[in-house]
């Protein structure tokens, strides 16, 4: 068979992989690249078939894990808090932060919306700051807490 069909079937293979993402028209499309770089050298259907059977089966099995873990969250428990990547990180306040309106930090490069830790300390512009985490009702806003000692020109580590 022409090399040309296997080709445009692994292209329709991922296009349906694209549309419908099932996690299985991905490996049928690799069998079918497969296939086509066979049909380049043997002209025999047959080996080209079983090239195709052979390497979507093998490429399902080895690598469907590890597309559904690159692809799927995590599920978490209610009242579980997962760890914020930027906890423990320094940063500086940018717009001023109290208990009752949110501020903005920047931290690693990047600007943040935060809120002060429970202690309820309202956080000036120029205070140096330390991640704690993010609220657990919302990971995009930063839990932080004043460093005390250092002065408000630090700047943000990163």
């Amino acid at each position: 068979m022409d090399p040309l069909y296997w080709l445009i079937a692994a292209l329709l293979l991922g296009a349906v992989e694209a549309v419908f993402p099932a996690g299985i028209f991905l490996f049928f499309g690799i069998g079918a690249l497969a296939a086509s770089a066979l049909a380049l050298v043997l002209g025999t259907i047959t080996w080209q078939v079983v090239c195709f059977a052979v390497t979507s089966l093998l490429s399902l099995a080895l690598l469907r894990g590890r597309w559904r873990s690159l692809f799927s969250g995590r599920v978490v428990p209610a009242g579980q808090e997962i760890e914020h990547p930027l906890t423990g990180q320094q940063g500086c306040v940018r717009e001023a932060a109290s208990r009752e309106q949110p501020g903005v930090v920047e931290v690693g490069g990047s600007f943040w919306r935060a809120v002060p830790d429970a202690s309820g300390e309202a956080l000036p512009a120029g205070t140096a700051v330390t991640v704690l985490g993010a609220l657990p009702q919302d990971g995009l806003v930063l839990r932080v807490v004043a460093v005390h000692g250092a002065s408000g020109s630090s700047r943000a580590a990163g």
